[in-house]
């Protein structure tokens, strides 16, 4: 049990960590699409190169206009359709699972900041009871102490974690099946 301070700290900690992780995640695996494109559509043929030409100058550009992810396209990386038992394809879906990792601690901060809104409201009406009751009225601070927020977990969030990547994954299968790779 933490208090209301705490909780309200936790909260924007819960937030910011998660949107960081997410967005951190959510570059890594784009960069790594991108890598994928880049080195798998080109089969050798006279007009798998023609075709893969265009592409390949949009991720070009793209690379050249996202030096600051440096890191990223340089440890990113390429998953491998061809060999499912591929160490690039486990590094690939682990940072698919941190995305919906990062994704469920940001909903669990989001979730905790609108039950401390609510209780931030019961606190200004207890406040007022008081103060209209005439007895010494407790301080906001003390009212705020005495409040004991339950701890939440991001593990409680069962389709963040564990049903969204499977579905996701599951019709980005789909999709690439039907592109062709």
């Amino acid at each position: 049990m933490v208090n209301y301070k705490e909780a309200l700290n936790k909260s924007r900690v819960k937030r910011v960590l998660g949107v960081i992780i997410a967005m951190l995640a959510l570059c890594s695996i784009a960069i790594s699409l991108l890598k994928f494109l880049y080195w798998g559509l080109d089969d050798g043929s006279k007009l798998g190169s023609a075709l893969s030409e265009p592409v390949k100058r949009i991720i070009s550009i793209i690379y050249e206009n996202t030096q600051f992810l440096n890191v990223l396209w340089n440890y990113s990386p390429i998953p491998n359709h061809l060999d499912l038992i591929n160490i690039d394809n486990l590094y690939f879906f682990l940072t698919y699972a941190v995305l919906f990792i990062g994704a469920a601690l940001k909903a669990s901060g989001d979730k905790l900041a609108k039950r401390l809104a609510k209780i931030r409201e019961q606190i200004e009406d207890q406040l007022i009871k008081e103060s209209m009751s005439g007895n010494t009225a407790r301080s906001r601070k003390e009212i705020e102490d005495s409040v004991e927020i339950p701890n939440t977990s991001i593990f409680t969030q069962f389709q963040q974690l564990y049903v969204a990547p499977i579905v996701t994954a599951v019709v980005a299968g789909i999709l690439l099946k039907l592109a062709g790779f």
